[in-house]
């Protein structure tokens, strides 16, 4: 299907609208440097959304999960897990910051889409980015966990109408259209169609979608 063709757009915010993976990167490095060799940020970010995966109770909130993800990320590298410093890696985050492209786009994209932007955010932590992107009540959808943010998607993404953005693979069994924002020069979007590095660079790919349509 041609990304005009699609008529909602479900946007995962986390990786796409939002940054938190520098954050992320620098609160691990204290742990990264008891490894002779560390993995690349690639890897790092990998095993961090494989350890996000592996949470099933939504009741978990942000700071609780991420030390929870702190440990099981030491266990994966060979590392002895300490909480206390899984507390300080969870304190520390914060709730990331917005992509300097995001208002725009989200302001371009809704002239084409019924949007439905996906955080596991609370209302109170994404009100400052929405104070920037203005969504509606309809178009945000404030999990308040990263399980309940996941379930949330999983479920949108059964609907082969609907065109999913996010910054990793899509959920399992995904019937929805599924672009990546890769967020990262070292993944790049190679020969894939299907993947960008920033989400002006997918509406530059709309843009021509458009104008192949009108030709």
């Amino acid at each position: 299907m041609s990304l005009t063709d699609y008529t909602t757009l479900c946007i995962d915010a986390h990786g796409v609208l939002i940054d938190r993976d520098s954050a992320i990167l620098e609160g691990l490095a204290p742990l990264l440097s008891q490894l002779p060799e560390p993995p690349t940020p690639d890897r790092i970010m990998a095993d961090y959304v494989q350890a996000l995966h592996a949470l099933v109770d939504e009741e978990t909130g942000t700071v609780s999960a991420h030390c929870l993800v702190y440990r099981e990320m030491a266990e994966t590298w060979g590392l002895e897990p300490d909480w206390q410093a899984g507390i300080e890696f969870a304190s520390t985050l914060g709730v990331g910051s917005l992509y300097e492209d995001a208002p725009g786009a989200i302001h371009y994209l809704r002239k084409f889409y019924q949007l439905r932007i996906v955080t596991s955010l609370d209302e109170r932590e994404f009100a400052p980015f929405d104070q920037k992107i203005g969504l509606t009540p309809s178009e945000r959808l404030t999990t308040g966990s990263f399980v309940a943010a996941r379930t949330t998607l999983k479920q949108i993404a059964a609907d082969a109408s609907t065109l999913l953005l996010t910054a990793g693979p899509p959920p399992p069994t995904c019937r929805a259209g599924h672009y990546r924002i890769t967020r990262a020069t070292s993944q790049g979007s190679g020969d894939n169609p299907q993947s960008f590095i920033t989400l002006s660079a997918f509406i530059g790919a709309h843009q021509l979608a458009l104008r192949n349509e009108f030709l």
